[in-house]
């Protein structure tokens, strides 16, 4: 497997881009499409008119549901094969780029956007830290950033269902190992070929340090549920009725003079 950097990130992404933007299309990432992504767009407001960098952009889903509420988006992203399929998919008038998040304030002029979103992507970047300053930068003061990341209490190196005798019921969740940081491999299995990632998994300690390393103030942090709606839609849903799976961090960035 290669190493977790970004030549290495880059990698897994790009063999997994074709597979993944199929199932995305396909409705498969129901946990993104029905759950947590919709509760991360209305956490972002009126986007209307703002200048928003999408960190992490994938194959586009974010940046065109900002579009489509008048945002003027940049969409970035290590896989040139992610990007590949966020331009083939468009609209026009989204621009995307290849580059890794870490390099964000070296492309990008200071202040240049209003807003920024990360979508379940923080955790793939192998320095989650300085990706967080390089978005300080960019950002105009008092804008926000607004991140999704797995949930530090239930995606541990150590996680499995506990199942009843049908073998699939879900009972309870058994993790174990919280303190030991790492890149943890996950396979996506059932797609239309099977691609491992890997996500690093550190203590919700490390976030909130890095977080406020960066210069930023802490708005809001939520663990969103799946709705009713969502559930009646998607039954597989209800064990995150019962686990947090997923935190979001809704950011300031530093006021013009603050130190960063």
């Amino acid at each position: 497997m290669p190493r977790f950097d970004a030549d290495g990130v880059r990698e897994e992404w790009d063999y997994a881009a074709d597979a993944y933007a199929k199932g995305q299309s396909e409705g498969r990432d129901y946990y993104r499409l029905e759950f947590f992504g919709p509760y991360q767009i209305a956490m972002m407001g009126d986007v209307a008119g703002k200048a928003l960098l999408d960190v992490g952009c994938g194959a586009g889903y974010f940046s065109r549901a900002m579009h489509e509420r008048g945002a003027k988006v940049t969409g970035i992203d290590i896989s040139p094969r992610m990007i590949d399929h966020a331009r083939e998919t468009g609209p026009a008038g989204i621009t995307y780029e290849v580059l890794d998040a870490a390099a964000i304030d070296k492309k990008f002029p200071a202040a240049s956007f209003d807003l920024a979103t990360a979508c379940l992507s923080l955790q793939d970047c192998p320095e989650p830290g300085r990706v967080l300053k390089a978005v300080a930068k960019v950002l105009r003061p008092g804008g926000r950033f607004v991140s999704a990341i797995e949930h530090p209490f239930s995606s541990m190196p150590f996680r499995q269902w506990q199942r009843g005798d049908d073998k699939k019921t879900k009972k309870w969740l058994c993790v174990d190992r919280y303190f030991e940081r790492g890149a943890i491999p996950y396979t996506w299995k059932r797609w239309s070929y099977e691609f491992t990632t890997r996500a690093l998994h550190v203590t919700l300690e490390q976030w909130i340090d890095w977080t406020v390393e960066a210069g930023f103030t802490i708005r809001a942090l939520r663990e969103p549920k799946p709705t009713e709606e969502a559930l009646r839609s998607q039954p597989e849903l209800e064990d995150a009725t019962r686990v947090p799976y997923f935190l979001i961090f809704d950011l300031t960035a530093p006021a013009a003079g603050s130190a960063r």
